[in-house]
This record gives structure tokens, sequence and C-alpha cells, in this order.
């Protein structure tokens, strides 16, 4: 039977060790083998141990304890999130703004920090001293990005209690305003791709908006000159995104076989020139 004095079975406990300092225990939950996973605080102070119980309750009761075990530094689990769960998954593309983030910015700044003891206020100094070391906002909020995806993977699999990116707040992005080519300009880049040997991406990237590894991406065989169509337009990792047609000539009247036309005369002079 149990004595008078005892806590119930898996309940919290706060008790002046023989050490001379205040313990705290509670039962969060079950370990993978089915033990109990009971959590240990102390201090030199009762008051001290009494709120880190009850914090540690108040995670246990909205399910959001950390997992047991050596908590992860901030380098640590960003470098296994980046390598072993994002690569499989991402573009080459958005991989490499990934990298760039964790390794130029985030590892040097905040590498050596707990994971666990991350604090909105540490990834909002950071963007801070980005911008005043020269980085473009932009660039602070493709790290604020990262690290809220990051942490994201961290919180979903019981490593942190929350996600304190989506708290922190980034800079103010203010967008630059876009000076499209007027019709003489976009005349000029035609008349002078005419003299190159890749001119057709220039006429079609200025006709249809293309970025540029989707131009660099096309080949002759995604182009169906009869009908004024691309096929496909690719991105220089190959994805498949879409079918478009080929326009007009840029600022000169005429049919889309017109646009076509100049196409067709550019690539036969570029596989004239690759035979020779």
């Amino acid at each position: 039977m149990a004595s008078a004095n005892r806590n119930p079975n898996r309940s919290s406990s706060v008790y002046l060790g023989a050490d001379e300092h205040w313990h705290g225990r509670v039962t969060v939950g079950e370990r993978d083998d089915g033990s109990p996973d009971r959590r240990h605080v102390m201090s030199r102070s009762k008051s001290i141990v009494v709120g880190k119980v009850r914090a540690l309750e108040r995670l246990r009761d909205s399910g959001r304890v950390p997992r047991p075990g050596q908590a992860w530094t901030v380098k640590a689990w960003l470098e296994h999130w980046l390598f072993n769960i994002a690569q499989p998954s991402l573009r080459s593309s958005s991989f490499a703004a990934y990298r760039f983030a964790v390794e130029k910015h985030l590892v040097p700044a905040l590498g050596r920090q707990r994971l666990n003891r991350l604090e909105p206020e540490h990834l909002e100094r950071v963007y801070q001293a980005m911008i005043e070391a020269g980085a473009r906002p932009g660039t602070a909020h493709q790290v604020h990005r990262t690290m809220r995806t990051a942490l994201g993977e961290a919180f979903r699999r019981g490593y942190v209690s929350r996600n304190v990116a989506e708290v922190a707040k980034p800079p103010r992005v203010q967008p630059d305003p876009v000076e499209p080519f007027t019709v003489k300009e976009m005349r000029r880049i035609l008349d002078a791709a005419l003299t190159r040997r890749n001119g057709a991406r220039w006429a079609v990237a200025l006709s249809l908006g293309l970025r540029q590894g989707e131009a660099l991406g096309l080949r002759w065989r995604d182009v169906d000159l009869e009908l004024g169509m691309l096929r496909c337009v690719r991105r220089c990792c190959g994805r498949c995104i879409g079918m478009a047609a080929v326009g007009r000539g840029v600022g000169r009247p005429g049919s889309a076989r017109n646009g076509c036309g100049r196409i067709r005369s550019w690539g036969r002079r570029s596989r004239v020139r690759a035979s020779a």
C-alpha cells in the first residue's frame, strides 16, 4: 500500500535532496521501449524548480514535449535536415538556395546554439546583422524561409516545442520596380542577336518572357515551326512546365509564322555552323 505522503504513480514531484538542491520530476509520456519518460529538473531554489515542473506539465498536456536524448545544436540539425531530409526532394536550384542560407548565414551566426533553446530574438538579430553588413532584405527573407522550413520539420519530429521562426519578424522587402524594354530596345536586341549563333534564344525569350534557365533548356525538337508552338518549355533542370505559342515578331506586324521564320533561319545557320 502506498504511503500517505507519497505521490501517486506518474504524478509530478518536487523534493529537497540530500545534496541540498531542490529536484523536480515529471512524467511526460513513454519512451520507445514502453518505459515512463520521466524528466528531471533541479535548482537551489524551490520556486525555480516548481516553475520548471509546471512548464513541463504544460508542454506535456499540449503534446509539445521535446523528444528525450541528446539535444541538437542548430548546426547539427540544419546540416542533417539539409542533406538527409531536404535534398532528396528538392530541385537543384532550391537546394542551392537552402545550402547558401545555412552555410553562409545560419551556421556561422547560430551554429553552437541549442536548437531547443532558440528564441525569435536570436533570428531577428541575425537578420538585422545581415542588413547592417550590406545584405538585401530579400536575402534575409530567404534565410528566414530556410530556417522556418527546417524548424518546421524539427517541430513535427518533436525536437522542439515550437517553431520560433514563425514568430520572428524578418525585414520588410520592398520589390524593385520592373522596367520593361521599349519596342525600340527590343528591336535593337533582336538585330544584335541576328549576328550570334544562339540568336534564337533571345528571340524566343523576348517573345514569351522565358527565364534564362527555360530558354537555355530548349531543344530544336521542342519547337514546331509549322504550328508556331513550343511543345515543352524546360528549365535548366529538365522539368517540363508547359506549352506556349510562338508569338508575333516583336514590334513588327505579321503572324506567328513570321516569328517562326526568323527562328527557322537561325536554326539552319546554327546547324550549318555546328556541322562545319
